[in-house]
């Protein structure tokens, strides 16, 4: 009938629970059936039996302690079946803002245990001493009486180690399953494995752990998604960057970037034209504010204007007034800007012309010459004001070697914070101003390397080297 009950009860009361709350609420109501079937039977002796008060009182104290140790081992059990079916069940279960810890469970436990072996042992001896003195000495003895006594003490003392060993036993098998589903996890997860999630199928610290472990894993799987992301936004930018020197006789041109992130603001590009006058070579270098996906997506725009504007056979000014203006519209209120330094060079007449929007100067090292001269503008970068136009400037140039790079070259630190600075720089390109363009910016890239002792990239680093002969 009690076991009926019970499943009923379970039923209605257990299974409608979070699987978190079930184990306890289990214990809770095991012990409530066993106290209140103790109760029962003590009271039934009492009325119908004739038995003392005392006898239903031990009857009921019996059940108890029987049921704490049943309650619990079942609590545990019916918790060891949801930790084992915990893979088929929703891991997408937060960690618990309260919980009810191990040690204080376990504390819990420990004396309410404490508490019902010591009543009983007390009642057993209570019992045993009023036998004792209601027996014939003289018939039995002494040393048999005593016997008997010791004897049932020890049978029930041995009957609650038993009980007490099995609960240890369960609830070691219960920690040691929820320990092992959370470090198959994280090793999974030290693989890269991020498939898997940790079951949160009780109400105590491991419930916590594992939900932070899932957080965790949620928040690796979304940085995989976007450094996969990123990936992808590397590889169409560099697609985007020139890969060969076009057939233009007498020029050679090189170009590189080194970004700090997985995407940058810089960039360059390099392409043939026909002029009224012959071929003509463009080359455009720019740097964005910042850096990242932000300054990739912007420097993408200004390369996609400038080329299209180029296209159209216009003169540099018009190119970068036209730029701007689009420029100024789409990042109006943002803050951000764009320099820029555009250059043509005819090789039939030697006439070069630029447009220096806020960037630094290009520099020119002719092969007969001694010193570097630097190509500067007069302009503001592009997006600061819409109304601004744009002015060219012209001269010629001998054969030598052009130079054109971005401020991450020559703000680069050392461990002082010293500046690598563009005198460094151009030594370079006076010491090896006959060597082919990529050797030159190779050896600058090195240079700056090393002078920053192999540092974390801050800035995006671009160089272009374009020989004109």
């Amino acid at each position: 009938m009690a076991l009926a009950l019970r499943q009923l009860l379970a039923r209605r009361f257990i299974r409608p629970l979070p699987v978190q709350r079930q184990s306890t609420r289990l214990f809770f109501l095991d012990f409530a059936v066993f106290v209140a079937a103790g109760l029962g039977v003590g009271v039934y002796h009492n009325i119908f039996l004739g038995f003392p008060i005392i006898s239903g009182l031990e009857v009921s104290v019996g059940f108890a302690t029987i049921g704490i140790f049943a309650a619990l081992d079942l609590s545990l059990e019916w918790e060891y079946r949801i930790i084992k079916e915990a893979r088929f069940l929703d891991n997408k279960v937060l960690a618990p803002e309260t919980f009810f810890p191990q040690t204080r469970r376990f504390a819990f436990l420990a004396c309410g245990i404490i508490f019902f072996v010591t009543l009983v042992l007390l009642l057993l001896l209570a019992r045993d001493i009023a036998w004792l003195k209601a027996q014939d000495q003289s018939v039995f003895g002494l040393s048999v009486l005593l016997q008997s006594v010791i004897s049932e003490v020890l049978f029930v003392m041995g009957i609650l180690l038993v009980l007490t060993m099995i609960l240890v036993f369960s609830y070691a098998r219960n920690l040691n399953i929820l320990f092992e589903n959370q470090t198959n996890v994280l090793e999974r997860v030290s693989q890269g494995r991020l498939d898997t999630k940790v079951p949160v199928v009780t109400n105590d610290e491991f419930a916590v752990i594992a939900g932070h472990t899932n957080t965790m894993i949620d928040r690796l799987v979304e940085k995989e998604k976007m450094a996969q992301g990123l990936e992808l936004a590397r590889q169409i930018q560099t697609s985007l960057l020139p890969t060969a020197s076009p057939l233009l006789s007498g020029v050679k041109i090189f170009g590189a970037s080194q970004f700090c992130d997985e995407t940058g603001g810089d960039f360059y590009d390099y392409t043939v034209r026909d002029g009224q006058d012959g071929p003509e070579l463009i080359i455009m270098i720019g740097d964005v504010t910042g850096h990242g996906v932000g300054s990739a997506l912007l420097m993408a725009s200004v390369r996609a204007y400038m080329k299209a504007h180029l296209q159209q056979s216009l003169d540099l000014a018009e190119v970068m007034n036209r730029t701007n203006g689009l420029i100024c519209r789409d990042v109006a209120g943002s803050g951000h800007f764009v320099t820029v330094f555009l250059l043509m060079f005819q090789p039939a007449s030697r006439r070069v012309t630029w447009v220096g929007a806020g960037h630094d100067p290009a520099f020119f090292r002719a092969f007969d010459g001694q010193d570097c001269i630097k190509l500067e503008g007069r302009d503001i970068p592009l997006g600061v004001d819409p109304k601004w136009r744009y002015t060219e400037v012209s001269d010629r140039l001998s054969n030598g070697v052009l130079v054109l790079g971005t401020d991450g070259i020559w703000e680069a630190v050392d461990a002082h914070m010293t500046m690598y600075g563009k005198d460094r720089m151009l030594q370079i390109v006076n010491a090896n101003v006959l060597s082919q363009p990529q050797e030159i910016a190779s050896l600058i890239f090195a240079e700056v390397e090393a002078y920053t002792g192999n540092a974390r990239i801050e800035d995006d680093r671009t160089v272009v080297i374009a020989r004109l002969a």
